[in-house]
């Protein structure tokens, strides 16, 4: 992971999120960061950064994770051989149209 263009503060972008199988990266990057958004765009969507909301536009969808509630993570104990374990993750899996409250950090219907 490596610093990106600070488009939207506190959050973390990971792209071709579905087609690369990538909510496993997206997750350990949040564990490390757990104050920070987790947000995973599939190919040909988009979320259009509108002050304090976010809409999806395109044809396929955006994963949230959103990390400040966990109970319990094993992050501090990371090794290669162990597999990442979280407690009360929230993740919100969104279509074109849905939008994203960044303060509240809760999903909007169209």
């Amino acid at each position: 992971m490596v610093p990106g263009l600070g488009l939207i503060p506190n959050v973390i972008i990971d792209q071709h999120f579905a087609e690369r199988g990538r909510i496993g990266r997206l997750l350990g990057a949040v564990a490390h960061n757990p104050r920070m958004l987790g947000i995973g765009i599939d190919e040909d969507t988009a979320i259009v950064a509108e002050a304090d909301v976010l809409p999806v536009i395109g044809s396929g969808g955006v994963t949230i994770i959103d990390a400040s509630a966990v109970t319990r993570s094993n992050i501090a104990e990371a090794k290669p051989d162990r597999v990442l374990s979280m407690h009360d993750v929230t993740l919100h899996a969104l279509s074109a149209g849905d939008r994203f409250h960044l303060p509240t950090r809760r999903p909007r219907a169209p």
